[in-house]
Order: structure tokens, then C-alpha cells, then sequence
């Protein structure tokens, strides 16, 4: 059957709106998802990177991978269930979805709400390595931010001293200092406190006014300049170009959920934790009977 973007957006909308089946990778707003889908998922045809159960015409269930075929990762959006489908229809999306990837995806990505079952269930029944917990928080528009003069836009000149910040601070994320800048618009800002030898810290903002969508990607202090209040203003600076320069009311961040002085930094300047999250990671590769299952190193 031909993928309905329309009838699979709000079917991943509706789903994903619901906290026992949240999946931290795509958004719950049905015009937004498929945006997203008909645009900017995948490197591969979205026909391509889903994987659909449909019965008696109306689809049942959903796994897609946003393909990175450049680092051969993708990150999983699902398994989105019907109410009352067996769990092993997320086994079979799933082998439908890996048998028609093949080789062009050697590692994938699960990042779920810690009260979404299916999801933990799925992903030991798949042989997932369970990595670290994570805190999405939200900020609400506040009035009256007041944005430290020390903080500014990244100048072209500290673009060297951001890309070896960031590359240190962040060295397996989905983002290198490079992408980043390449990525600079009017909705996409990197703001920073400079010094004559480089920058003292940043934060990279990302903005979608057309749905409402903000959120501070990633924000960073060098370790010899901590304790002075920069994280505070950088946080500051990102929340005023989000929510009065792009009329964005909510701006969401995610942080690791180990990081107390982070989470209460953010915390004094509004953000509230929303979703508690759980990140996972599966590894495959081609064996002589089919694909084998990687954990820990250990092929399964």
C-alpha cells in the first residue's frame, strides 16, 4: 500500500501525544511531523525509512529510522502501536524495517519516556544497550529577561575556538561544531561570551516559529570560567531570542539527568522537567545467517 504522509503524521501525532507512548525524537503536532517527513526525514525516501502495518485499510503500527547515511546511524520513531495490538507487531516492523535498511545502518538509536513499556520491552527484546537517563524541560515565556551585555552572537573570528568547545564538550553527539555553523540563520544562533583567546562559553538555539518550536540544543562552559554565571546568561540570552525575537511561547532543552548543578541552573532561570527519558542504543551487522545483534561488543 502507498505511505500516506497525512494518515501517517497524525497517526504518529496522536500516538505521540500520549505520554506511555512517547518517543523523544520526533514531535506530537501533526502539521510539524509531517513537515518534518516530507522534508527533512531521513537520508533515505521516508517510503523507504518506514516501515507500516496496515489492516482493513487504517494503518495499526509504525517504526520509522531517520537514516544518517553519512555515519551509517539512524534514529528510531517508534514502534507506534494501535491500542490493543499484540507487542510482537514491533518485532515484526522491526525486522521488516532492518531487512530493508540492510547494511546502510550498522547502529540505532532509542531515546523513550521511562513510562512507555512497549518501548523498554522492545528494545531488550531487540538486544538494546540501555544507556543514560535524560530530563526534557520546558520554559514558558517569561517577561521581563534581562540579557547580559557580555553575552552576544559568535563572532567569525571564534568560530575555531566554538568548533574545539563544542567538539570537547560534546564529542559523540549528533552534531560536530561544524555542522553547527553551517546550520546558522536567522533561526539557527550560536550565542556566546567571548574573551581575547577564544570564548568563555556558548549556546546553540534552534527555532521553528511556524510551529511553535524552540529549544536550546546544546550550551557549554569552559571548565576554567565556571562558577561565574555564564551558563546563566548564555541561558538567558537563548530564552529572549527564542521567545521575543521569534514569539515562540515554549522552548524545551534536554539534559542529562545526572547532571544536578545543570538541572538546577536551568531550573532557577524557569525550566520545569516535562519527560523523564531513556536512551538506547542498538548494533547490527550482516553474519552469515542474516543480521546478528551486537551488545556491549559482544554479538548475540
Amino acid at each position: 500500500m502507498p505511505l500516506n504522509f497525512d494518515t501517517l503524521s497524525s497517526f504518529i501525532a496522536l500516538s505521540n501525544q500520549k505520554t506511555e507512548h512517547h518517543v523523544g525524537y520526533c514531535g506530537d503536532e501533526q502539521e510539524e511531523i509531517l513537515h518534518t517527513i516530507s522534508h527533512e526525514f531521513s537520508d533515505l525516501p521516508a517510503g523507504e525509512s518506514f516501515a507500516v502495518k496496515h489492516e482493513n485499510g487504517a494503518i495499526i503500527g509504525v517504526l520509522g529510522a531517520d537514516v544518517d547515511l553519512g555515519d551509517g546511524t539512524a534514529e528510531l520513531w517508534g514502534p507506534f502501536l494501535k491500542e490493543g495490538q499484540p507487542a510482537e507487531l514491533a518485532l515484526e516492523l522491526w525486522e521488516d524495517l532492518t531487512t530493508r535498511l540492510g547494511d546502510k545502518v550498522h547502529t540505532y538509536y532509542g531515546f523513550y519516556n521511562e513510562r512507555n513499556t512497549l518501548a523498554t520491552d522492545f528494545m531488550n527484546r531487540v538486544g538494546a544497550c540501555k544507556g543514560s537517563q535524560h530530563l526534557i524541560m520546558h520554559a514558558s515565556k517569561q517577561k521581563g529577561v534581562r540579557v547580559d551585555s557580555q553575552v552576544d552572537e559568535l563572532s567569525p573570528e571564534r568560530h575555531m575556538s566554538f568548533i574545539k568547545m563544542h567538539d570537547e564538550a560534546f564529542p559523540e553527539t549528533y552534531m560536530s561544531g561544524l555542522d553547527i555553523l553551517k546550520h546558522l540563520d536567522h533561526e539557527h544562533k550560536v550565542f556566546a561570551v567571548e574573551s581575547e583567546a577564544g570564548i568563555k562559553g556558548y549556546a546553540y538555539v534552534k527555532g521553528r516559529p511556524t510551529y511553535n518550536e524552540g529549544t536550546i540544543e546544546f550550551i557549554a562552559v569552559d571548565p576554567a570560567e565556571r562558577h561565574q554565571g555564564i551558563g546563566t546568561a548564555l541561558t538567558k540570552a537563548a530564552l529572549a531570542f527564542l521567545q521575543d525575537e521569534l514569539e515562540i511561547h515554549t522552548v524545551s532543552m534536554t539534559v542529562d539527568a545526572g547532571h544536578e548543578q545543570a538541572i538546577r541552573l536551568y531550573g532557577r532561570a524557569g525550566f520545569e522537567v516535562v519527560h523523564r527519558m531513556e536512551h538506547y542504543v542498538v548494533r547490527v551487522t550482516n553474519g552469515t545467517k542474516g543480521m546478528r545483534r551486537i551488545r556491549n561488543g559482544c554479538v548475540e
